[in-house]
């Protein structure tokens, strides 16, 4: 989800969430919660930096990670 996407869905300027983008400046609480609305799943990490997975809470990383192992079937 880019900046124009993320600026319509919670009513911040698209000039702001570009300069996040690209770490010009910093994100606020506002916009943490704007993220979090749209990516529940992720939420306890955006806000944390922790995950639980056994929760449901995770981060792009862990779903990378998990993504990348090799399938286990029992066949």
């Amino acid at each position: 989800m880019g900046p124009k996407r993320l600026s319509e869905k919670g009513g911040k300027n698209y000039d702001r969430w570009r300069n996040i983008s690209s770490e010009k400046i910093r994100i606020g609480t506002e916009e943490i919660g704007i993220l979090a609305d749209s990516f529940p799943e992720y939420a306890l990490w955006l806000v944390s930096g922790r995950i639980e997975p056994e929760h449901g809470h995770r981060s792009p990383e862990f779903d990378e990670a998990n993504r990348n192992l090799p399938s286990q079937s029992a066949g």
